[in-house]
């Protein structure tokens, strides 16, 4: 940047103390003397006298030798008149350029040699570039240079070292100070080298040096005023002038502000937030510790006022973050309350939570309000019985606030109903609060939007598991605008995944996928990867992955779903997961196992557990499993009655269809399989004329059995359904899939497993590499375990593969995979 600066009449490097301001310039200067002239002057108090400063100057010109003899500057006379002017004259006549450094121009302040240099830089001499280095902002009329582009500024931040050069530093190197030690030392003291090399050796007298160093460079060269305020300003990270006003009594805090980052007093403005200025890390340190010995008890009452002032400004975080300093617990309470506790459900959690765990636990009991902090504290951390005990303290208390009582209601509502189960008694709670909620006003409840969304939330997913899909949409919707409006990520999560669950269990399964999508992708940028409302995406995403047939990827998102929410899920979740458990089982040929996964979930739920979906849900899936093991007759009996909400699912038809067909029913198959497939539900269409093509098939019915296989493979194509491929008969599947090809001269659509079984696999793209490395194995005598022990990996990935590999080799067993793979050249 010297370089480049002296192309131009002025360069400025300014900044405070010890930023290495004069060793920069000195080391540039050393070196451009080789090629260039360039004089220096180091000032003093002495050169506030015209006569000296100018006289001083032209002898560091010709020292540099800038002066040849018989120079105009060589006989001039400054001991009176303009000797401004007669320098100019003298430096006009010069031929070769010359660099002149004014080192630590702060020292003069005399009006008339400013005035001198100011007239010299009114029309400067082309011969003549100056390069001034100044702890403060010379009173000079820079303004003109910066608007015409010809001057350059060297400031603090580009003084300040980066990790590369700390590293370079003697003490750094005789340290051996590990990377991420250096990034620490380099973020407290910002770069600033002084800082740097004392903090490198740390030890207590070194950091007391740094207090020492920045009072005495820094401090104690202010007035007394505004050391004082300085004091009381550094109890707050950032700091504006009504801030400072009401920290120190001040009605001027702006200007002093202004003139501490004028005078680079460690004090520069707040890139990010204009009208506000912080301190430099030490700076504070250093001040907090004068405070402390000055008057000590004076930092919680500055942090108090803070407090007040950030909570009048509607700063409610920043405003809790002093209250806790200021140990005022009973302010902290009531604006965590009454403004910001629903920031739990945020990207903000994090933040709010380390606030509230300073929180002494004796303290809990003192108000309603800081119980319910305490709620929030044991909830985040697992601890769902003690959350429920610090509300039990909330609710004998008369006379609670309007915010407490309606927190107090969302969280009960979440406990008391949501993770045992009770679906009726959540819906009626959150039916309610949206009512309380329409009779209030934004001045009145301050998170007002943010306490509908959670309402409009617990409504909908409630009535989902109350099996009431079109108004769980509605409200869910609803849910998911809100939440979205006003910053309350996990309960758009928790939307976007009940929707995504709603959609799936209709057919859609592209739409089910994009909620997950857009509900795991907000889990992963706000950090709720691990909560119960990812979890249910997960879940989720796994049935959609099966309906893919991609065996394996279900297993993963049923393993990250299952983890997530804690150790103790929900009622719901914990039934889901058992679903989902029972269809992977299903899939992979062993529906005894998925039978007693079914069962176990029934025997296991609560008797809190009031969920007509889930009821609905594990029957079908029971049905399933019936049909798998060869018991359609219980399928028939499971549905004959009338189900409690009237008429049967599209999927529970095609099931009862399915079984009627394994019995010989015909003609009452028929009747629901003609509802089925010109339905909505993708999947239970795919499978309705799969089952047409299999009846008509059995009936010799050729012709109409090609053409319900070809309308199943189009409604699959759409979708990338292919699992119900795999619900029938794989001989029979694949004699139809042949006769179809015989008869139509198109290709089959990709649909994935359909292609794959009607042609010759190609060597490089049957199975991925990991497949490979476990068909590697298969020609052995090792078993599943060891296999996974030779790969390093979990013994459930390896029969997945194993899966897999069976699947698109079109092998029934592990020998006949390895004959296929040896025809095709795979081993």
């Amino acid at each position: 940047m010297l370089d480049a600066g002296v192309s131009r009449a002025v360069t400025l490097v300014c900044a405070g103390p010890g930023w290495g301001k004069s060793t920069l310039v000195a080391a540039w200067a050393e070196d451009r003397a080789a090629t260039g002239r360039v004089g220096w002057l180091a000032l003093n108090s002495r050169h506030n006298d015209p006569r000296v400063f100018w006289s001083d100057v032209v002898e560091a010109l010709r020292q540099a030798g800038a002066v040849p003899c018989g120079s105009p500057l060589d006989r001039l006379d400054l001991r009176t008149g303009d000797q401004a002017g007669a320098l100019r004259s003298g430096l006009d006549a010069l031929d070769v350029p010359v660099v002149l450094v004014l080192d630590d121009f702060h020292e003069v302040d005399d009006v008339r040699v400013i005035g001198g240099l100011s007239m010299l830089l009114h029309d400067p001499p082309s011969s003549l570039r100056l390069v001034l280095v100044s702890r403060s902002e010379p009173s000079l009329p820079l303004h003109r240079f910066r608007a015409a582009g010809d001057l350059t500024e060297i400031r603090a931040r580009h003084l300040a070292f980066r990790a590369s050069e700390a590293a370079e530093l003697p003490v750094v190197r005789h340290q051996g100070l590990p990377a991420e030690q250096l990034a620490e030392l380099l973020d407290r003291s910002d770069g600033w080298v002084v800082g740097l090399q004392m903090l490198a050796g740390q030890t207590h007298g070194e950091v007391r040096a740094i207090t020492d160093y920045l009072f005495r460079e820094v401090v104690s060269a202010l007035p007394a005023k505004t050391r004082t305020f300085l004091l009381h300003t550094s109890i707050t990270e950032t700091v504006c002038g009504p801030l400072a006003d009401a920290l120190t009594g001040e009605t001027h805090s702006r200007r002093i502000l202004e003139g501490l980052e004028n005078a680079n007093a460690f004090v520069a403005r707040d890139p990010a937030r204009p009208g506000w200025f912080r301190y430099h890390p030490l700076l504070r340190e250093a001040l907090h510790h004068q405070l402390a010995l000055d008057r000590p008890g004076a930092e919680a009452e500055l942090h108090l006022i803070a407090a007040q002032w950030y909570a009048r400004e509607q700063s409610i975080m920043d405003s809790l973050r002093h209250a806790a300093a200021a140990r005022a617990w009973h302010l902290l309470g009531r604006l965590c309350v009454d403004h910001v506790i629903v920031t739990v459900l945020s990207g903000e959690r994090a933040r709010l939570i380390d606030v509230l765990r300073q929180v002494p636990v004796e303290r809990y009991a003192d108000t309603p309000e800081l119980a319910l902090c305490a709620a929030a504290v044991r909830y985040d951390s697992g601890d769902r019985t003690g959350a429920a005990g610090m509300l039990a303290l909330v609710r004998s208390p008369a006379g609670l606030s309007v915010a407490t009582g309606l927190t107090l209601q969302l969280m009960d509502a979440g406990l008391r109903f949501w993770r045992p189960g009770n679906m009726p008694r959540l819906v009626g709670a959150a039916t309610d609060t949206l009512k309380e909620l329409s009779a209030l006003r934004l001045d009145q409840l301050p998170s007002l939007l943010h306490y509908r969304a959670i309402a409009l939330d617990e409504k909908g997913s409630g009535l989902l598991w109350l099996d009431e899909p079109d108004h769980a949409d509605r409200y869910l919707w609803a849910a998911a605008t809100a939440a979205r409006s006003v910053g309350v990520t996990l309960i758009e999560i928790s939307a976007l995944a009940h929707l995504a669950l709603l959609v799936f269990l209709q057919g859609s399964l592209r739409e089910a996928a994009g909620f997950v999508v857009a509900a795991l992708e907000l889990a992963r940028r706000h950090g709720f990867e691990s909560s119960a409302q990812a979890g249910l995406a997960n879940l989720t995403l796994a049935l959609i992955e099966l309906e893919y047939d991609r065996v394996a990827e279900a297993q993963e998102a049923l393993r990250r779903g299952q983890h997530a929410g804690g150790e103790e899920p929900s009622a719901v979740m914990a039934v889901v997961t058992a679903l989902v458990r029972a269809y992977l089982l299903l899939s992979s040929g062993e529906p005894a196992a998925a039978r007693s996964q079914l069962q176990q979930a029934r025997e296991e739920a609560p008797p809190t557990l009031v969920a007509p979906l889930l009821d609905r849900w594990l029957s079908l899936a029971e049905s399933e499993t019936d049909l798998a093991l060869g018991s359609p007759r219980e399928i028939i009996a499971r549905y004959r009655p009338a189900p409690p909400r009237g008429t049967l699912t599209q999927a529970e038809q095609v099931c009862t269809a399915r079984a009627h067909l394994a019995v010989s029913n015909h003609q009452e198959a028929e009747v629901l399989l003609a509802r089925v497939r010109e339905g909505t539900n993708h999947v239970a269409a795919v499978t309705a004329w799969i089952a047409t093509a299999f009846a008509a098939d059995a009936e010799g019915h050729g012709n109409r059995s090609i053409d319900a296989l070809s309308r199943a493979v189009q409604a699959a194509e759409r979708e990338g359904i292919r699992r119900p491929f795999r619900r029938f008969d794989a001989r029979r599947m694949n004699a139809l899939l042949d006769r179809r090809r015989w008869l139509d001269e198109q290709d089959l659509p990709t649909v994935g497993v359909l292609a794959e079984e009607t042609s010759e696999p190609a060597p490089s793209e049957v199975l991925s590499e990991r497949e490979r490395d476990v068909l590697r194995y298969l020609p052995t005598v090792l078993t599943a375990g060891e296999i996974a022990g030779h790969l390093s990996i979990s013994i459930n990935t390896v029969k997945a593969h194993m899966r897999s590999i069976y699947r698109k080799l079109g092998a029934a067993r592990r020998r006949e995979a390895v004959v296929r793979a040896r025809q095709i050249g795979l081993i």
